[in-house]
């Protein structure tokens, strides 16, 4: 009946409008299944959106007398948690001055509380269009939110400050992370090595942030990065487990720009001693496989060799991490050709002493048509570049074979990284008696 009614909403006269919400509240979302609740309150929630500025002098008192009229019982929370985000959706078709939106933001900060990740993402996408009502107010907000975000007890409520915060800081603007010291309060909080519970918010906060600002929040990512690495090998596990939904978050976000950006630190923190930090930067750079495909022919020149160094690490966790990394850069190869031989290929880079010259002779025997994309190059060109320094003939041969198959399917472009590697290994083969 729910997904029934979000089809047929645009098509309500304001009278139907009133009927559906009066079904809505408390009946329909009210139900015993959270996932009926759950499909009511997107239908609720799209019917207000088509319809709510002609209907809201109708709608508001319906929404007000359910919540002064409520029984105070628990069966009756997930109704009343409901009914607030209708309100929070309802609000936005008001003019910023009228009196009546202060109190309905109020009640949307409260509803933060509530550990429910569906209940506190309607809530952050209801508060940016209702922030310009209260600007004098929002620093105090925010200040409130930061203090819940890092010291409070209860994790859900954590996690509501971290989508309020990212709401809030998308009504207000970008300057507001700089002006009200969101950053400066998150990145100290990043580095408190004494209290957990500082660093597990933050992490939270950023991934929200991320996932809400998109690629504006990404010059503050940059500056994050390198305490961020160091959350992978942090001693709690509940810190490096919002540590992995933190980098998510940055990845699937990352513009091309942002790309060059990070990298750098990323190939820097390779260096580092402590492991955890290390399979937290290759993890990163396994998901920069998803990244635009521009991008990826630019970075994977220097991500793959750095990968491959990785597997001969003396810590097992560092060598599963560069394996499943390469993996992940095989899994968005586009030639059909090379995504059939992908598994050879690996074994090569990961055992190149006795995989080397099968995996030139399975690259030989493969008839190349289509177009050759800069991933398969990042996998085919290292197992090439150490095929000119075998000492064997007939290795060396096979190589430059390769090379003369591939050189008139791939874009210059993808293939110019590769040329200082490859071309004294062709002018040595020349040489050769």
């Amino acid at each position: 009946i729910a997904i029934a009614l979000a089809k047929i909403a645009p098509f309500y006269n304001d009278f139907m409008v009133t009927q559906a919400v009066s079904f809505f509240v408390p009946k329909g979302l009210g139900d015993r299944s959270e996932a009926v609740r759950k499909e009511m309150l997107s239908a609720a929630i799209a019917t207000i959106d088509l319809h709510g500025k002609d209907t809201v002098a109708d709608l508001l008192p319906v929404f007000e007398d359910f919540l002064d009229s409520a029984p105070d019982d628990r069966s009756y929370d997930t109704v009343r948690q409901s009914v607030v985000i209708l309100m929070g959706s309802l609000a936005r078709h008001l003019d910023k001055d009228n009196p009546k939106v202060r109190p309905i933001i109020a009640k949307l900060i409260n509803a933060l509380g509530t550990p429910s990740q569906s209940v506190q993402e309607a809530v952050a996408n209801c508060l940016p269009p209702l922030v310009p009502s209260i600007k004098d107010e929002a620093p105090d907000i925010v200040n409130r939110l930061l203090t819940t975000l890092l010291t409070t007890e209860n994790f859900g409520e954590r996690k509501g400050a971290a989508y309020g915060l990212a709401g809030l800081i998308k009504g207000l603007g970008i300057l507001a992370l700089k002006q009200l010291d969101v950053m400066t309060r998150l990145t100290e909080a990043l580095q408190d090595k004494k209290n957990q519970k500082h660093r597990e918010g933050a992490l939270l906060a950023l991934s929200q942030l991320c996932s809400m600002l998109g690629r504006l929040f990404e010059p503050y990512i940059v500056h994050v990065l390198p305490h961020l690495l160091l959350c992978f090998g942090d001693s709690n596990q509940y810190v490096r487990e919002a540590t992995d939904d933190c980098a998510k978050a940055v990845m699937s976000k990352l513009s091309a720009h942002g790309v060059k950006l990070v990298l750098p630190s990323l190939l820097a923190a390779l260096e580092e001693d402590q492991w955890r930090t290390k399979a937290g930067s290759i993890e990163l750079l396994g998901a920069m496989a998803f990244c635009a495909p521009k991008q990826l022919s630019s970075c994977l020149p220097s991500i793959v060799p750095k990968l491959i160094e990785v597997l001969g690490d003396s810590h097992q966790r560092v060598q599963n991490a560069g394996a499943q990394a390469l993996k992940q850069i095989g899994s968005v190869i586009r030639n059909p050709e090379i995504q059939a031989i992908v598994p050879v290929l690996l074994s090569a880079l990961q055992d190149p002493a006795k995989k080397t010259s099968s995996c030139l002779q399975t690259l030989l025997s493969t008839k190349f048509v289509h177009f050759i994309d800069a991933p398969s190059l990042a996998l085919i060109m290292p197992a090439v570049q150490r095929a000119f320094q075998d000492r064997s003939t007939e290795t060396r041969k096979m190589a430059a074979q390769i090379i003369g198959n591939m050189y008139s399917l791939t874009d210059q472009k993808d293939l110019a990284p590769y040329l200082p590697g490859i071309i004294p290994g062709l002018k040595n083969s020349l040489l050769d008696p």
